[in-house]
């Protein structure tokens, strides 16, 4: 909970909601091939659930707009959406279709591969203007709702509402929209505030190989503000008009899944506080690396002592060393952390 008496901005998303089933691996397996696991686990996920709850975690109300089939595992997934604090009136059911299911294979490495169906979430009704609260200020968009003509509706009618109050918005990519609709995707990067992607999905919309011409590609496009994610890499952004390299935080990684929702959630909060790029850059890679040290997605996202926590344990070069003490300085100030800014661990380069 946050030491701050003042109210703090709302921001609603738009995502899919999914529950995902969740299998440790030593290696993918070969065609017909059997793979016993010793455990199976059930766990809330999709990007606007992931996001959404990460979001609450850093105190900021939020609504999700999103479907869920009506069936078991869509009272699963709005039972855990609302002990997370999570505003779910705007969450459709569809007796027509069943909720977005997936399967994770996880690997030792942490790295996952996914199989599985969006479902109800690839049936959105229309959306009322008064369905977006008063007090938001920012709306967060998935790729993913633009895969179908009424996600993309949906989306369109947020992104204009929010905009015309005033407020802003973010749009964060995903992979399987990058290949399929791409766009589509980039129609709508220019309409955007914010855009995130990571290294794959950039290389996908832009046909670029290398991330800093990818990056360039899509200011190029028309994305006004573009967040570039390089997983264990770090991001790239631009600041001041140079193109920075924003360290990562070495983590041991047990589970990717959910790190880069975790990601776009701790930047959102940071900007929608005034944050500057580079702190906003900083605090986010925290949160993506401290998502990737549990298993599962939005039951996993990490709240502020944790992103804190990994914080404290990283000691960078210049400039990002001072970064990192303002970033933690801020923490301190909202949530009341008694953390020193002086760390273990190794130092980074950061480069400029």
């Amino acid at each position: 909970m946050s030491g701050s008496s003042t109210p703090r901005p709302g921001v609603i998303v738009l995502g899919d909601i999914n529950v995902d089933i969740s299998a440790p691996i030593r290696a993918l397996p070969t065609a017909g091939e059997d793979c016993l696991v010793p455990q199976l686990e059930l766990h809330c996920g999709g990007v606007g659930a992931n996001t959404a709850a990460a979001l609450a975690h850093w105190g900021i109300p939020v609504r999700l707009i999103g479907a869920l089939g009506a069936d078991a595992f869509g009272d699963f997934a709005l039972d855990f959406l609302r002990g997370q604090r999570v505003d779910v009136s705007g969450v459709q059911r569809n007796a027509r279709a069943t909720t977005g299911l997936f399967f994770i294979a996880i690997q030792p490495d942490g790295q996952r591969t996914m199989f599985g169906s969006r479902g109800a979430n690839a049936e959105l009704a229309p959306l009322g203007s008064a369905q977006i609260p008063d007090g938001v200020r920012a709306a967060h968009l998935v790729g993913y709702s633009f895969l179908s003509d009424s996600g993309a509706a949906l989306a369109e009618k947020v992104l204009e509402e929010v905009q015309r109050r005033g407020g802003w918005a973010a749009l964060d990519v995903g992979m399987a929209p990058s290949h399929q609709i791409p766009q589509r995707i980039l129609q709508a990067a220019r309409k955007v505030d914010i855009l995130l992607a990571s290294e794959a999905e950039a290389q996908a919309l832009t046909g670029q190989g290398e991330p800093a011409d990818a990056f360039a590609a899509l200011e190029d496009h028309g994305a006004r503000e573009v967040v570039l994610k390089l997983g264990e890499r770090g991001c790239l952004i631009r600041e001041c008009g140079a193109l920075w390299e924003v360290p990562p935080f070495s983590v041991q990684a047990v589970d990717s899944t959910g790190a880069g929702d975790a990601f776009a959630a701790a930047f959102i909060y940071a900007r929608l506080c005034g944050w500057s790029r580079a702190e906003a850059a900083l605090v986010a890679n925290a949160a993506g690396a401290a998502a990737a040290t549990v298993v599962g997605a939005a039951d996993a996202m990490p709240a502020p002592p944790e992103v804190q926590r990994v914080l404290s344990a990283a000691r960078f070069a210049p400039p990002w060393e001072a970064v990192r003490n303002e970033v933690l300085c801020r923490l301190n100030e909202e949530f009341g952390f008694k953390g020193s800014a002086e760390s273990r661990g190794g130092r980074h380069e950061a480069r400029a």
